[in-house]
C-alpha cells in the first residue's frame, strides 16, 4: 500500500506559471498589475482619433503613454488599429558594442513592454470600440512615470506659451526669467529650460526664412544699411573676413578721430573666429563703437585687412593719432607701420 503512494510530491501536478511568468520579458521594475479594465467601455466613439484621445486620458493619468503601433483588417475586411505603451520598443542598446562605440552611453527607453489595446471598426462604418486583453497585453514591465517633467507627451509648452517665449525673447529676457514667467502664467504645463532654448532656437529659424547663417548675417547687415566688406575664400566658398559699421559711425569717427582702441575676443562663437572691436573716444571720455569684424586668424594679413577697410570706411583724410591694442604682436607690428 506504501509502495502505491510512492512520493506524494513526484505523483502530485505541478503548478503552470502564469501568463507573466512565462514572458520572456526582462522585467524593468514593472508592479504586475492588470491595467486593461481600465480600458473597458462600452463607449462607440465617432472617429478613430477620437477613440486614441480618450484611450490617452485613460493612460497618462495612470503613468504611461499610449503610442500608434500597428494596423490590420479584420475578418470583415473592416480595419483594426492598435495602440502600445511608448516603452513597448525593443531596446536598441542590448546588443551594442559600447566599448568601440563612439557615443558609450546612448540608449533607448523602450523594454519590450507588451501593453497594447486595440481599436476596432464597427460594421457599415458606425464607429470605433476599444478592446482590451486581460494578461500580459494589460500589464507593464516598469515602472510608471512619477513626474511629468521630461515626458514628450505631457510636459512641453502651447501655443500660448509659446507666443509668450518668443515674445520675451525678442526683449532680450534671459532663459531663467522667460522659464519664471512661463511657470506663473501657465501653472498646468511642465515645461523645462530645454524647451524654453528649442522655441528660442525654432523662432531664430523662422526669422532666418530658409537662410543659413552667412546668408543671415549679409541680410540683416543690409537690412539695417551697415557698410559691408566681405572675403570669402575661392575654394570652400566659406567667409575667412568680414567687416562691418554702421554709417552715422563713420561721421562720429571723423569728428574724433584721435584714438581707437582695438582688441578681439578669443573664438567664442560657434565657429571659432576671433571677433574684433574697433572703439573710439570722445573729449568726454565716452566710448562709441567704430566698427567689428570677423577673422578667420589672428594674423598680420588679417589685421591688414581690417584697417585697410576702416581707411576705405572713414576716408584717407583722417588720420588717427593712436591705436591703443594689447600685446598682440602681429596686430602692434602693423599698427606702428600705419601711424609711421
Amino acid at each position: 500500500m506504501d509502495d502505491n503512494h510512492g512520493d506524494s510530491s513526484e505523483n502530485q501536478p505541478q503548478s503552470q506559471p502564469s501568463a507573466f511568468e512565462q514572458a520572456s520579458l526582462s522585467d524593468y521594475g514593472g508592479d504586475g498589475v492588470d491595467y486593461s479594465p481600465h480600458f473597458q467601455t462600452r463607449e462607440v466613439f465617432p472617429t478613430y482619433q477620437a477613440a486614441v484621445d480618450w484611450a490617452r486620458e485613460i493612460a497618462t493619468p495612470l503613468g504611461f503613454f499610449l503610442t500608434n503601433s500597428s494596423y490590420k483588417k479584420q475578418r470583415n475586411g473592416l480595419p483594426i488599429n492598435y495602440m502600445k505603451c511608448d516603452r513597448g520598443e525593443r531596446n536598441r542598446g542590448e546588443n551594442r558594442d559600447r566599448e568601440n562605440a563612439t557615443r558609450k552611453n546612448t540608449n533607448s527607453k523602450g523594454c519590450k513592454c507588451t501593453f497594447q489595446i486595440s481599436a476596432r471598426c464597427l460594421r457599415d462604418m458606425e464607429g470605433w470600440i476599444i478592446k482590451s486583453k486581460k494578461g500580459l497585453k494589460g500589464m507593464h514591465n516598469h515602472p510608471l512615470m512619477v513626474y511629468r517633467e521630461g515626458h514628450r507627451q505631457v510636459s512641453g509648452l502651447s501655443p500660448a506659451a509659446k507666443t509668450l517665449v518668443i515674445d520675451m525673447s525678442s526683449a532680450a529676457a534671459k532663459p531663467r526669467h522667460i522659464m519664471a514667467a512661463v511657470k506663473e502664467k501657465f501653472p498646468n504645463e511642465s515645461p523645462n529650460k530645454r524647451h524654453i532654448y528649442n522655441v528660442r532656437s525654432r523662432a531664430r529659424l523662422d526669422a532666418c526664412e530658409g537662410r543659413d547663417v552667412a546668408h543671415q548675417f549679409v541680410h540683416l547687415a543690409n537690412e539695417y544699411k551697415y557698410v559691408t566688406w566681405i572675403n570669402v575664400d575661392p575654394d570652400t566658398c566659406a567667409i575667412t573676413h568680414a567687416f562691418l559699421a554702421h554709417p552715422e559711425m563713420a561721421n562720429m569717427l571723423r569728428t574724433y578721430p584721435h584714438v581707437i582702441g582695438m582688441d578681439s575676443t578669443y573664438k567664442t562663437n560657434r565657429y571659432n573666429m576671433p571677433f574684433f572691436e574697433l572703439v573710439g573716444v570722445t573729449p568726454t571720455n565716452q566710448n562709441f563703437l567704430i566698427g567689428y569684424a570677423i577673422l578667420k586668424s589672428e594674423t598680420y594679413e588679417s589685421y591688414k585687412w581690417v584697417l585697410e577697410k576702416l581707411q576705405l570706411y572713414i576716408g584717407f583724410e583722417v588720420a588717427p593719432n593712436v591705436f591703443v591694442t594689447d600685446c598682440d604682436w602681429e596686430g602692434r607690428t602693423f599698427c606702428v607701420g600705419r601711424i609711421c
